[in-house]
């Protein structure tokens, strides 16, 4: 779902108050009267028409409006329409904005109503369950409030319109083609890639050029989504969250720094966009992202990093193909110094993983740095089920100021219902909003109709061996918000790597920042975000 760019013309449109939405060229303005912005992105705005009119047929709606009117909704591809809006304050008329976010508009500005009270702790309609335990958890973390004078209190001013994962997504037709597995660690990945670098120059069938990922210039962001998840499965979830936090033994300090977690990730991304090596297809850099995905989809590469929102974004592009390939989601692989650590070698790391999956046995091992069997199975089960999305950074919010604001509460209480849920499903083609609903078990006729990219990423937050555990964003913590905490203080991983020539290495992002957070930094940091005095 690429970022789009500002566009010069729909700013100065803006200005002079042209947009839809300025009061005075709305019809009605009432407490029954609900207009929504929608930002559209690559889940498409289908799901939300739809669901409004799912909405109004629900018998409690009808009964608690008798005169509800639902306006089209306001639709663009501007990324900060929504934040132009609350600039405006009382002058805005819309009543509920799904937009990329507006955390800068949280707390104590007033420009928000908070849902805390209203949705988080409510039922959802109809079911025996509070709307905050229906949600993802990790959810819950990333879209909480913290304000630095009272940093013990939580509070929403927003709920996620989007979930699912982000990660690779591969060319199972390719793949089988080429006798190779499905990779399970990223030592397997980065086989695969020299065993297709191998085939360069094949004449026969359509994979002939020898590069494994084919990705653009312009979604740079989609190959850095794989860091925190490589991260994140070596420390595992406790310590990537205690990184966010500023948290080292139990105590506040910079030693998070030194987590060598964040360098093997990049180990594994030098290993794969090293330039001299070739996996990395050439012509990326001179591709517009749609373009990429299209050139994927017809068979170049065998690779790509994407998300969920890839197939409803190509939907119509796609029609086109004749005789497509079959593509798949990933189950990202896990790194394979996590094997290290556990005292493994890669082949045992991912024969366990086959037994975490379901798809084998558990074989005989032994820990060479003390683990015992069942520490090694839970660290192994726990990195396989930890994802990434950029779900938890769309922003469903409501000004203060609006006058339909009850009815964009309901709204948001009713989308965490099964009714919702499926509704959403069947207008994106299978991408998914963060609540537990499992459509492979309570609609398999709507399942069966999904295609395998969707299918594959259903069976597998549904896998029934392990749970699935959604990294919070980076804006759910103190101190990356009001501090600028980040992994490390320079983060264009894929055009250092993949640079022709390049010579920094993982060892230098880690010193560089190392460097950076003096003791005074430091210090300024946790004040900032309101963790000491």
């Amino acid at each position: 779902m690429k970022k789009t760019k500002f566009l010069v013309l729909a700013a100065a449109l803006m200005s002079v108050g042209a947009l839809a939405g300025c009061k005075g060229n709305r019809v009605k303005d009432t407490p029954e009267t609900l207009e929504i912005y929608i930002w559209n992105g690559g889940y498409g705005t289908e799901w939300l028409t739809n669901m409004i009119e799912v909405f109004k047929e629900q018998s409690w709606v009808k009964e608690k409006y008798p005169n509800l009117e639902v306006l089209s909704p306001v639709v663009n591809d501007v990324y900060s329409y929504a934040t132009s809006r609350l600039s405006m304050g009382t002058r805005n008329t819309i009543d509920l904005m799904f937009s990329p976010g507006a955390r800068e508009y949280f707390g104590s500005s007033g420009s928000l109503v908070e849902l805390t009270e209203p949705v988080y702790n409510q039922k959802v309609p109809g079911e025996d369950v509070l709307w905050r335990d229906k949600v993802n958890q990790s959810y819950n973390l990333s879209n909480r409030y913290i304000d630095p004078k009272n940093p013990t209190k939580e509070s929403y001013y927003c709920v996620s319109w989007a979930g699912g994962m982000g990660g690779i997504i591969y060319n199972e037709t390719i793949l089988n083609s080429l006798g190779i597995k499905v990779p399970n660690t990223t030592n397997e990945l980065v086989q695969a890639c020299a065993t297709i670098m191998g085939y360069k120059g094949n004449s026969e069938g359509k994979y002939n050029k020898g590069y494994s990922f084919l990705q653009s210039y312009d979604a740079v962001e989609y190959f850095e989504y794989l860091f925190p998840l490589w991260w994140s499965q070596y420390e595992g979830v406790e310590g990537y969250n205690n990184f966010y936090n500023g948290v080292d033994n139990n105590r506040y300090s910079k030693n998070i720094f030194n987590q060598q977690g964040r360098k093997y990730a990049l180990e594994v991304f030098d290993s794969i966009l090293k330039y001299s090596n070739g996996y990395l297809a050439p012509e990326t850099f001179r591709y517009e992202y749609m373009q990429s995905q299209l050139l994927f989809l017809q068979g170049n590469g065998v690779f790509h990093t994407n998300g969920d929102w890839f197939e409803n974004e190509m939907r119509e592009l796609s029609k086109d193909i004749q005789n497509m390939d079959t593509f798949k989601t990933m189950r990202t692989p896990i790194i394979s110094k996590l094997g290290e650590k556990l005292g493994i070698t890669d082949t045992e790391l991912s024969k366990l993983i086959d037994y975490v999956d379901g798809n084998g046995e558990l074989i005989d091992f032994e820990s060479t740095t003390g683990y015992l069997d069942n520490e090694v199975i839970e660290e192994i089960t726990s990195a396989r089920g930890i994802v990434q999305s950029i779900g938890p950074n769309h922003q469903a919010i409501i000004p203060s100021h609006a006058e339909g604001k009850e009815v964009a509460i309901d709204f948001l209480r009713f989308m965490a219902t099964d009714i919702a849920l499926e509704t959403y499903i069947k207008a994106t083609g299978g991408n998914s909003l963060p609540f537990d609903y499992n459509v492979k078990e309570k609609n398999m006729e709507l399942y069966n109709s999904l295609s395998p990219i969707q299918q594959s990423r259903i069976d597998y937050f549904n896998n029934g061996k392990f749970s699935i555990y959604t990294l919070p964003s980076e804006s759910g913590f103190a101190l990356y918000n009001y501090s600028g905490l980040k992994p490390f203080i320079k983060t264009n991983y894929f055009e250092t790597f993949s640079a022709n020539g390049n010579s920094k290495t993982p060892d230098d992002f880690m010193q560089e920042t190392i460097d950076y957070w003096t003791d005074a930094r430091w210090a300024k940091a946790l004040r900032d975000a309101g963790l000491s005095s």
